[in-house]
C-alpha cells in the first residue's frame, strides 16, 4: 500500500494481533461504534460512510460506500435508507448505526477475523478527505481519532483481564 492511501490507513489505524478473535471483533465494533456516534449527524450521510479495513488484505475505497455519494433526500428523491434529508437532525443516527454494524459485521468482521491467522491490523476508513469543509463539519477527524482510542481502550481491558495472546500473531 503506497501513497494516499497509506496515509490514509495510517491515519485511524490499530494492531490488534495481541488478542483473539472474539476480542478483536469487540474492539472494532466498538471503535466503529464510537466513529458513528462522534460523527455529527444530520440527514447522517456523512456517517455511514464509515468502513471497517484491514491494511494488506481488504479495499475499503472499492466498496459501494467507499467513495462519498450523496445519498441524502431532495424535494424530488427521497434519501436511500437509513440516510435521511439535510436538516433531519440526527433522526436517523441510531438506524445509521446499526446498519454499518451490521454492514461492516458481514463484509469485513466475518471474513477477516476467522481462524488461526486472523487480519490483525485495522483501520477505520472514511472517504472524506480531512481538509473539505464537509469532513470538518462532520467531525471526521475527530470521530476517527475518538474510534482508535475506543479501540485501544478495549484492546487494554481485554490485555489486562488476561484475554490476550501470549505469543501475538
Amino acid at each position: 500500500m503506497a501513497g494516499k492511501f497509506a496515509k490514509a490507513a495510517d491515519r485511524f489505524s490499530t494492531d490488534l494481533g495481541e488478542l483473539f478473535n472474539r476480542s478483536i471483533r469487540q474492539a472494532l465494533l466498538s471503535g466503529l461504534a464510537i466513529a458513528i456516534r462522534t460523527t455529527i449527524h444530520d440527514s447522517s450521510n456523512a456517517a455511514v460512510h464509515w468502513q471497517l479495513a484491514a491494511k494488506g488484505r481488504s479495499r475499503p475505497a472499492s466498496r459501494r460506500f467507499g467513495k462519498l455519494r450523496d445519498l441524502r433526500g431532495t424535494n424530488s428523491r427521497p434519501g436511500v435508507p437509513p440516510v435521511g434529508r439535510r436538516g433531519d437532525h440526527g433522526i436517523n443516527a441510531a438506524g445509521t448505526e446499526r446498519f454499518v454494524r451490521e454492514r461492516e459485521i458481514k463484509e469485513v468482521i466475518d471474513k477477516l477475523i476467522v481462524g488461526r491467522r486472523p487480519a490483525t491490523v485495522f483501520y477505520f476508513h472514511h472517504p472524506l478527505e480531512e481538509d473539505w469543509r464537509y469532513a470538518q463539519n462532520a467531525n471526521i477527524q475527530e470521530a476517527g481519532q475518538a474510534a482508535i482510542a475506543e479501540t485501544s481502550r478495549v484492546l487494554q481491558n481485554r490485555i489486562a483481564a488476561g484475554q490476550a495472546r501470549k505469543n501475538p500473531l
